[in-house]
């Protein structure tokens, strides 16, 4: 059968028609779903937004679902902000700053890396901001926004949150995800009341807490406006005192509802304000605990000007009796009681001063200082700072000790600065930070330093670099080398910070010689002294060179003295070989004036020659060329053979001689042929200068590790003027006994010795060891001691 080709394109045709009358249809169906699904968002997003601005929060939220910002406009009343609800991040950021813009941006970068929330309380301006932020997600934990919310609690009335999560209802139609999560964020009870005010919806924080009554909601949408009522609700059998508010929401009421024009409530928790009026309260007392062992007077006077607060210091200040403080006196009250008393600084017109001093209640904004004398001579530093709400704060400090010993400072350094102007010694202080802080006009002028050198507390490395040219180089050179000036400064500044005390005497290259001394602080610093002594040191150089020059004639003399000495000891010692063999009649017998003649010659020659000796010896000890021979001796008979050759000559003088030592005195080591001289020296001196029935005395004992011999005459004494000149070669005293004699008188005949007995005693008592003492009185005599150790000595 044949295909009808127009019949069948009729058909197709028809069935295409069929299907676009159908997809038509479909289509206005889903248009007309989309744009009642596009009012329903509107819708929500309008009651979002009302919800926002009704919140006593700002919130600041970024949308992961759809992405942008959004700021509230509490927010933006809250901190301020320019932009308004077109704020951004950055705007936020500026309100912050110091710890508090840190520890913002240390808790929005976690919430915004990986949801973590925070709990901030902030300081912006004079105001304090608590902000909590939240992420708020999906069933299967998709973020759909991170928020802010921030709370204005300057006046201390935010509170700790708990956020623990409870069923929630939701029957108003907001069934957007974003709205309802960003309502269960919210850190604060919040409901949704629909037109016959029942309950629509409830955040997380709301459940179990909002009650079916409605009065509040009743007259809010009666009046227009926000009602607020105090109340105490129960929170799963915990009693919270809060403060409940409805908002009406207009012709907002949600779709299914039953009716149009619901509320918005939310509520505020007030319970902790019992407990932060008791830590206020503690607080206070503590405070006023810590005010009351303060040394300076403290008084509080509250906003009705009454006496609040004073310490144990005020009252012992102003002499005011603490009971009647504790009436709570007006300020008024008070000045004029310390007025009566004569405490107050004389004024010309108190009522004036009284009023100044009242008028800072009210237009003192910060601390006043100001200064007070007192009738009584004291010095007062008062302090007025505003109080809390109109009141204030006035602290005292007597400051008379202080201030008098602040005078007592700067007149101690003025003496002191006016004394290191004027000493002689050039002074500078360097600090422990090697600077220096003080010197003298001397010390300027010593070193040839300018004003400009010494400005600016320069470093002691600097004020040695500008020395260079007066300290002596080396001595292989003529001028400091750069490396060797380096390092002897390095040295200098090393020993004089090192603190360590030192002195001497620096010649300058201009040939002015100082003497130095570093002296260390006890606050660390140092002390550097320097005198100039070119004159003194001059002098001492000319007496030096003149005693070395006295010291070459002494050697001199003495080498001229021994060299005679010796030339004339050879042809006495002839004379007196001659006049012995003529005395023994070797040529025949000599009649007795012959023979008186000779023993004239030979009693001469002998005494010239011993004469002779003493002056070899003394000078053989000068020339220090004195060798002792050394042995050991018995004091005891080196004693009784001096005396014995000295008995004869007492005998013919008629003097009583005394012994006194014991036979058992015991040995000593020393040269015999020296201590003999020394002890024949002393009695022929002591028989020579003793007059006739006079008492010459002889002792040895032994003392400790010394052996003491004393000779001792009954003379008239020596003068003290001649004391003094005893112990000179050839030196004799007025009455005519010299170094020779130990006593005080003249022989018979009026001859004296040579002078250098006692020289030579001293002399050979020193070569061992030993002292020799005079003691003489007046009519009593003169007493010679000899103290020799016992034990060898060096010479």
């Amino acid at each position: 059968m044949p295909i009808d080709l127009t019949q069948t394109v009729a058909v197709v045709a028809g069935a295409i028609a069929g299907i676009a009358t159908i997809w038509a249809v479909a289509l206005r169906s889903r248009l007309r779903a989309t744009e009642d699904e596009r009012l329903r968002i509107e819708a929500v997003a309008v009651k979002g937004r009302e919800i926002l601005d009704a919140s006593p929060d700002g919130v600041f939220l970024w949308d992961h679902a759809l992405g942008g910002i959004t700021c509230s406009k509490r927010l933006a009343v809250l901190l301020n902000l320019e932009t308004g609800t077109n704020a951004s991040y950055d705007d936020i950021r500026v309100c912050f700053e110091g710890d508090s813009l840190k520890s913002l941006e240390r808790g929005v970068s976690a919430l915004r890396s990986n949801g973590t929330p925070f709990d901030l309380v902030l300081t912006a301006g004079e105001r304090t901001i608590h902000a909590i932020s939240a992420r708020a997600e999906t069933d299967d934990h998709q973020p759909l926004a991170d928020m802010v919310w921030m709370r204005d609690i300057t006046d201390n009335i935010a509170g700790e949150k708990d956020w623990a999560a409870a069923a929630c209802i939701n029957t108003s139609g907001l069934n957007d995800r974003h709205l309802t999560a960003l309502l269960d964020a919210m850190p604060m009870p919040v409901w949704l009341r629909d037109s016959k005010l029942a309950l629509a919806f409830t955040n997380r924080d709301a459940a179990g807490i909002v009650e079916g009554r409605a009065d509040i909601a009743d007259r809010a949408r009666r009046d227009g406006a926000a009602v607020t009522e105090r109340r105490l609700l129960d929170d799963a059998g915990r009693a919270r005192l809060m403060d409940v508010t409805e908002v009406p929401l207009g012709n907002l009421g949600g779709d299914t509802g039953n009716g149009r024009g619901g509320t918005l409530g939310f509520a505020i928790d007030r319970s902790n304000q019992d407990e932060i009026a008791g830590a206020a309260q503690r607080q206070q007392a503590a405070a006023h605990a810590v005010l009351e062992e303060l040394p300076t007077a403290v008084v509080i006077f509250d906003s009705e000007r009454a006496l609040n607060f004073f310490n144990a210091a005020y009252c012992e200040l102003w002499g005011l009796d603490a009971d009647w403080l504790r009436t709570r006196p007006s300020f008024g009250e008070v000045l004029e009681r310390l007025r009566e008393a004569r405490r107050l600084p004389e004024v010309t017109n108190f009522r004036e001063f009284k009023a100044r001093q009242i008028a800072h209640f009210t237009i003192l904004t910060e601390a006043a200082d100001e200064i007070l004398h007192t009738p009584d001579g004291r010095t007062i530093r008062m302090v007025t700072a505003p109080h809390g709400d109109s009141g204030l704060v006035v602290t005292y400090e007597d400051t008379s000790e202080k201030l008098n010993l602040e005078r007592s400072v700067n007149a101690l350094n003025a003496v002191q600065r006016e004394t290191l102007d004027n000493l002689h010694e050039g002074v500078a202080v360097f600090g422990s930070d090697g600077r220096l802080k003080l010197f003298n006009p001397v010390f300027q002028r010593l070193w040839g330093f300018d004003g400009v050198d010494l400005e600016g507390e320069p470093h002691l490395s600097d004020v040695l670099e500008r020395t260079r040219s007066l300290i002596q180089p080396p001595v292989e050179s003529d001028e400091w080398e750069v490396n060797t000036w380096r390092v002897h400064k390095d040295l200098v500044v090393a020993h004089l910070l090192s603190r360590i005390a030192s002195s001497g005497q620096l010649e300058f290259t201009n040939g002015t010689i100082v003497e130095y001394a570093n002296v260390p602080l006890p606050d660390g610093a140092i002390l550097l002294s320097y005198m100039d002594v070119t004159a003194s040191a001059q002098v001492e150089y000319a007496l030096r060179q003149r005693a070395e020059a006295l010291q070459e004639a002494d050697r001199l003399k003495s080498e001229f003295i021994a060299n005679v000495s010796h030339e004339i000891r050879t042809p006495l010692n002839t004379v007196i070989g001659f006049a012995d063999m003529l005395g023994q009649d070797y040529f025949g017998e000599l009649n007795p004036r012959q023979a008186e003649y000779v023993h004239g010659i030979l009693d001469t020659s002998r005494g010239l020659m011993a004469v002779i000796s003493d002056i070899l010896d003394l000078a053989t000890i000068e020339a220090k060329r004195m060798e002792l021979e050394r042995d050991t001796v018995d004091i005891h008979a080196l004693l009784v053979a001096a005396l014995n050759l000295n008995q004869e000559r007492a005998r013919r003088k008629d003097l009583k001689v005394k012994f006194d030592c014991p036979s058992n005195i015991g040995w000593i080591t020393a040269d015999e042929k020296r201590l003999k001289q020394v002890v024949f020296h002393l009695l022929s001196n002591a028989i020579t200068f003793t007059p006739p029935r006079g008492t010459v005395g002889l002792k040895g004992w032994r003392e400790s590790d010394d052996i003491v011999i004393a000779v001792a005459d009954t003379g008239v004494g020596i003068p003290q003027t001649d004391r003094e000149r005893l112990f000179r070669p050839f030196e004799k005293g007025a009455g005519g006994e010299g170094a020779g004699g130990t006593a005080s008188g003249k022989d018979d005949s009026g001859a004296t010795g040579p002078g250098l007995g006692l020289t030579l005693v001293r002399n050979f008592v020193e070569l061992h060891g030993g002292t020799v003492e005079v003691k003489s009185a007046a009519g009593r005599g003169t007493t010679v001691t000899c103290r020799l150790p016992i034990q060898r000595t060096d010479a």
